[in-house]
């Protein structure tokens, strides 16, 4: 068989420290537009994330999938053609997927859970598109592989104030379970264990068998986040996402590669930096071991194919964090603040998740819905739509806005408005709701709304991101910021946020990978009101 990448003519190089700079090869160009070789980017504005295309999956076949949400398509590309248009597959209606990735050779979709979808003839001819399937429960396998990025339903609201008091403790970490359906070897059990907060062994088994076959050792200069095994290749050659936390400069994500008898023999460093726009599968395993790393900027996404280097002695970082200046605490107004224990405020931020209320046509809008001036969507958070005299959860995403909930409840038995997204026009006063720090503000009991790049002022910035407990904040000034509320087992970071995007439109917990969080420019910080 012909080599799937020989054709590529477009070579980018990654600078990174160290002795030689590794040469990754562009397998797919797309610009910012929805024609055949484009992908929807929204881009940011102040206090608001750029959004792109959100997930990267190769199928058994190596056809590579990108999930091109803000279009409301998947687009599917060829490996051994990849300069040729892609094939655009329509996401199936009132389907509003943030992940997709293939599982057994069949493509699933997380829109609030695990959608199957199947390719199917368009209506009159025009093409194919994806039809959701009635799939029932998925399987452990399948629900494994979404919970590798984060695409899981968040834990329990009355647990959360069970965490208060704890951070992540790398030194007393449980041992975790993972279930790969991977290509090389069939179905694989991983037993993740930690023998220090900078050494880890993964025990694989078959899923037929409770002997492990294969021991994978993984020893680091840093401690380490959290650990995946997200394949082993048709080579028998095992694939490890591996976070290193730590010192800015020793912050970083890798994907490892390790030979068929478990030796470590190479590291795919991830170039992902503070203009990098979050997608969440952002890294997948083609079926003969490319490595393929989704990267997206606000000017364009590029699938990158990556080189990778030789192992050190010990897994170190060699795309450290860009260093970051703390931004001068200036004096401003004093500010009237509620009580400030860590219970007062988890409360208070729970409030905005779990507000019940009725969509009013004075909430809703015209059928249509206002128009955004200066973007391609409407006022109306997406959550909404369809939604009118129906109950709905969670305080709506309002731009500019700070509204608390009692507040909120009031004002739309009034028939005030609720929700605007249109996040490149001058905020509106009379609209109900809540933006990312406008919601930080308010759980932290401040009576004024301070933007992200204000935060500084009122917030300190924490050395150790394993310091982080419920009811801190990560924050990126300028654009976006989400109130921490536990670490995982598997320390990926459970946060709650007001989006636009991410939680389409309203207040909403999300889990994300904390590395990378602060490889995109996430400050770790801790309200100073809080007195530990």
């Amino acid at each position: 068989m012909r080599n799937p990448w020989s054709y590529i003519a477009v070579v980018v190089t990654i600078a990174v420290s160290g002795p030689a700079a590794a040469r990754d090869d562009t397998v797919i160009k797309l610009t910012s537009g929805d024609g055949a070789r484009s992908v929807g980017i929204v881009s940011s504005s102040n206090d608001v994330e750029a959004s792109g295309p959100a997930a990267i999956t190769v199928g058994d076949d190596g056809t590579i999938y990108i999930l091109d949400q803000n279009n409301a398509r998947v687009l599917a590309v060829n490996g051994e053609r990849a300069q040729d248009n892609p094939d655009v597959l329509p996401l199936p209606a009132n389907v509003e997927p943030e992940d997709l990735a293939v599982v057994h050779n069949s493509l699933y979709l997380w829109s609030e859970g695990i959608v199957p979808v199947e390719k199917t003839e368009a209506a009159g001819g025009g093409g194919q598109t994806l039809r959701a399937l009635d799939g029932g429960n998925a399987d452990l396998y399948t629900r494994s592989v979404f919970a590798s990025m984060g695409s899981v339903s968040p834990g329990p609201l009355t647990s959360i104030v069970n965490e208060i008091g704890r951070s992540a403790r790398p030194d007393k970490r449980p041992a975790v379970t993972q279930y790969v359906p991977s290509r090389g070897l069939g179905d694989v059990v991983a037993d993740i264990r930690f023998d220090a907060k900078d050494m880890a062994q993964i025990l694989l088994r078959r899923s037929t068998s409770e002997e492990n076959f294969l021991s994978l050792s993984l020893s680091a200069d840093t401690p380490i986040g959290s650990i995946e095994l997200l394949d082993i290749d048709t080579a028998g050659r095992p694939y490890i996402l591996v976070e290193l936390i730590g010192s800015p400069r020793k912050t970083g994500m890798m994907v490892v590669r390790y030979t068929p008898e478990g030796r470590i023999e190479n590291v795919y460093d991830l170039a992902i930096d503070s203009d990098s726009v979050f997608s969440r599968r952002f890294v997948a395993i083609a079926p003969r071991g490319e490595v393929l790393f989704l990267n997206s900027q606000q000017t364009g996404v590029q699938v990158l194919k990556l080189a990778g280097r030789k192992p050190e002695k010990k897994l170190s970082v060699r795309i450290p964090l860009e260093p970051t200046r703390e931004k001068r605490v200036i004096a401003g107004p004093q500010v009237a603040v509620l009580p400030k224990t860590r219970n007062d405020i988890i409360e208070r931020a729970i409030g905005f998740e779990a507000v019940d209320w009725v969509v009013t046509p004075q909430s809703y809008g015209s059928a249509s819905g206002p128009k955004c001036p200066n973007m391609n969507r409407i006022r109306r958070p997406l959550y909404l739509f369809g939604k009118l005299g129906e109950t709905v959860t969670g305080m709506p995403y309002c731009w500019g806005c700070k509204t608390g909930v009692s507040d909120f409840i009031t004002g739309v038995e009034k028939g005030v408005p609720a929700g605007n997204v249109c996040t490149k026009s001058p905020p509106l006063s009379n609209i109900l709701g809540v933006d990312c720090s406008g919601f930080v503000s308010e759980a932290w009991g401040l009576k004024m709304h301070f933007a992200t790049s204000d935060i500084p002022q009122i917030a300190r910035r924490l050395p150790d991101p394993w310091s982080l407990q419920p009811g801190d904040a990560l924050n990126k000034p300028g654009s976006h910021v989400v109130l921490v509320m536990r670490f995982t087992e598997d320390r990926k970071v459970e946060v709650m946020e007001a989006s636009p995007n991410a939680c389409k439109g309203r207040v909403c917990r999300n889990v994300y990978p904390l590395g990378n969080l602060l490889m995109r420019g996430f400050q770790p910080v801790r309200f100073r009101g809080v007195g530990s």
